[in-house]
């Protein structure tokens, strides 16, 4: 979604069929499908805090997109009783290269990072709402249906107050709300 110093939250959500429905009677429109695998590094001698780092590159098959090397980041915001991430450069992700898969792996392997785990979202949809947000629907192999709302963070307080306004639009659950980056929830789950 990439807006200026993006804010983010994640969302889990536990029925898939009730929500796109629920989205759908607030009016929300499809913008498009997707569909891609993100190869996350880190470096070979140290662990990364992976809410606030993550490097990856990201192989898209649909639609068809470059596959490019990603470096993301982030810090936790609190402003109140609500945490988010914040992109810490105006970017959010910043592109480093683009290029064939094994060319991009052997980029970050001679640069002295290992591979740490693959995330597959498989079934992604992006839809906008009219009550003037967006928000994605992601089905990621391991640990389910995620949902992610993004707002340009130039003001972080101003990205709280819509952050918490589509979250009651949506009718999201707070216990299922995360600052973390979709990493670190993954690499969590995977580790139990």
């Amino acid at each position: 979604m990439a807006l200026l110093f993006e804010c983010e939250v994640r969302y889990k959500i536990e029925n898939i069929k009730k929500f796109e429905r629920s989205i759908k009677e607030l009016g929300a429109k499809l913008l498009y499908p997707y569909r891609f695998t993100d190869y996350y590094y880190g470096p070979k001698d140290k662990n990364w805090d992976l809410v606030k780092k993550n490097l990856r590159i990201r192989e898209w098959q649909k639609p068809k997109n470059p596959t490019t090397i990603y470096f993301v980041r982030n810090e936790v915001v609190s402003i109140g009783r609500i945490r988010f991430k914040r992109a810490f450069y105006p970017q959010g992700k910043v592109p480093l290269f683009s290029g064939e898969l094994k060319m991009c792996e052997s980029l970050l392997e001679g640069l002295g990072f290992k591979k740490l785990f693959i995330v597959k979202k498989e079934k992604a949809t992006f839809w906008a709402l009219p009550q003037g947000f967006k928000t994605v629907l992601e089905y990621i192999k391991g640990i389910g249906w995620w949902g992610e709302l993004e707002f340009n963070g130039k003001n972080p307080a101003t990205a709280k107050k819509e952050i918490e306004r589509a979250l009651k639009i949506l009718g999201i659950k707070k216990e299922n709300v995360s600052y973390k980056t979709i990493s670190a929830i993954f690499f969590e789950n995977i580790k139990k």
